[in-house]
């Protein structure tokens, strides 16, 4: 009895090592990219402030311009994660890194609506693969019962917190610097630094466990064990159509996934629009915010999102529950955007956009573990997780157009903020709805149990341990 006690407590140390030490190898360089990934795509919030203005932009055209950054975003994404599920994540995801920061920092010498359009169709397709890339990566990594936490560590929005702010700082004292605009040097200086990620990614990131040397072979064998099959060279070449038109057919999936694209209506609308939301609030009271304070005042937004979505992620992975999290959540966001609009008076305001920004980011990680928990392993997951961002992101192509469409005919953000509440309840609504379709006989996998089922003692205490 004392040997096989001693023995499970070596073999749970050496689980805990393994997990630690993968941690942090992947997670910080993940974040890093995550970050970098998202500044360069919603910077166009703050950039509006003073680029509008300068091109010749209405709300309506602006709008346009954010969201086709989807048109080559949705065209590329599938193939992209294919190419990822041949190639490897770490070629890929640097070749990535390095494509889109050299459109993103192009993007700082456009001359009009034209040109804009073109450099935000560009970029969507250079970071059309690194979502759906990222979280299939993820899962190579680590078991089902961490990923809820592990996806919002990986996911923190440091691009609103530290990037809006530092995008107002360079807008606000660059300007006219060498003859160029302030929001033409935002654009090059952080467009840069994602070419020097991607070539940081070639010589730090590890494709699998297997090939992980930085482990030792018992901390390889754990981390295999926990996370079952990862796809090896030879089986990246078994991609088939069947494998996509099964998805379509797969009604629990695409339930999922235009779920997903109405939670999407509502980050769209808030990282394209936060910067110019708030100073339309300001506006609203009387209260004059200069661009630091508006930048500023958007990053105080993102830091309660970031506390609520790590605790909705612990509470998600201590009790095996995804569904109800994710819905909780979306609601929570749709609450806080109808107290926005209707509040007199600004710190309350401030207060309801806080709770519109929480209640999206805790759903945001959980939301993507539905279809991944679903899904079976190999191709499947690849296409599959590729398929319900791509859907997904319908809704980030539509929603800041729509917003923008209607802050012009209305004259503020109220009526755009009424759609977003709307999409955020039937995203609730859909989440709750889609765990009652019964999946396709083809689709049953183990993994599924992680979204109904209650986990056994022993898995909530590792998955809190692991927290």
């Amino acid at each position: 009895m004392t040997q096989r006690t001693n023995a499970s407590a070596t073999d749970e140390a050496l689980r805990r090592r393994a997990l630690r030490k993968v941690t942090w190898r992947l997670v910080p360089l993940v974040l890093l990219m995550y970050t970098a990934a998202f500044l360069d795509r919603v910077n166009m919030g703050t950039a509006a402030l003073t680029m509008n203005a300068d091109l010749g932009l209405t709300g309506a055209a602006f709008g346009f311009a954010t969201g086709i950054f989807s048109a080559g975003y949705i065209a590329l994404q599938i193939p992209s994660n294919l190419a990822l599920h041949r190639f490897g994540p770490r070629r890929w995801l640097a070749l990535l890194m390095v494509c889109w920061g050299a459109v993103a920092t192009c993007t700082g010498f456009v001359q009009g609506e034209g040109s804009l359009i073109t450099a935000r169709i560009l970029l969507g397709a250079a970071e059309s693969g690194f979502l759906p890339g990222m979280l299939l990566y993820l899962t190579f990594w680590f078991a089902p019962s961490r990923r809820g936490m592990i996806s919002v560590l990986a996911s923190l929005p440091l691009y609103g917190i530290i990037g809006t702010p530092l995008s107002a700082v360079i807008l606000q004292h660059t300007h006219d610097l060498w003859g160029l605009a302030g929001w033409r040097w935002m654009f090059i200086l952080e467009g840069i630094p994602s070419i020097l990620i991607g070539v940081m990614v070639l010589a730090w990131l590890t494709d699998s466990p297997a090939q992980a040397r930085w482990l030792t072979d018992e901390e390889r064998a754990t981390v295999q064990e926990a996370v079952g099959t990862v796809p090896t060279a030879s089986e990246r070449t078994r991609i088939k159509l069947a494998d996509l038109t099964e998805r379509l057919r797969d009604a629990r999936l695409l339930t999922f996934a235009v779920a997903v694209g109405f939670l999407w209506v509502g980050f769209a609308a808030l990282t394209a629009f936060l910067p110019l939301i708030i100073a339309g609030f300001a506006d609203r009271f009387n209260t004059h915010l200069s661009l630091v304070q508006t930048g500023l005042l958007a990053s105080v937004v993102y830091v309660p999102a970031v506390a609520v979505a790590l605790l909705w992620a612990r509470s998600s992975d201590r009790r095996g529950e995804r569904v109800v999290h994710s819905a909780a959540g979306a609601l929570l966001s749709a609450l806080g955007t109808v107290i926005a609009i209707n509040s007199d008076s600004l710190p309350v305001t401030l207060l309801g956009t806080i709770m519109l920004a929480a209640g999206i980011y805790a759903s945001l990680n959980l939301m993507w573990q539905l279809p991944i928990g679903h899904l079976v392993s190999g191709v499947a997951m690849a296409v599959g997780i590729a398929f319900t961002t791509t859907l997904g992101n319908l809704a980030s192509f539509a929603s800041p157009y729509i917003v923008g469409w209607l802050r012009d005919t209305s004259g503020n953000y109220d009526s755009g903020l009424y759609f977003v509440a709307a999409a955020l309840f039937a995203c609730a609504v859909l989440t709750l709805l889609a765990n009652r379709v019964p999946p396709p006989r083809s689709a049953a996998a183990p993994a599924a149990d992680l979204i109904e089922a209650t986990p056994a003692p022993s898995t909530l205490s590792n998955s809190a341990e692991g927290s």
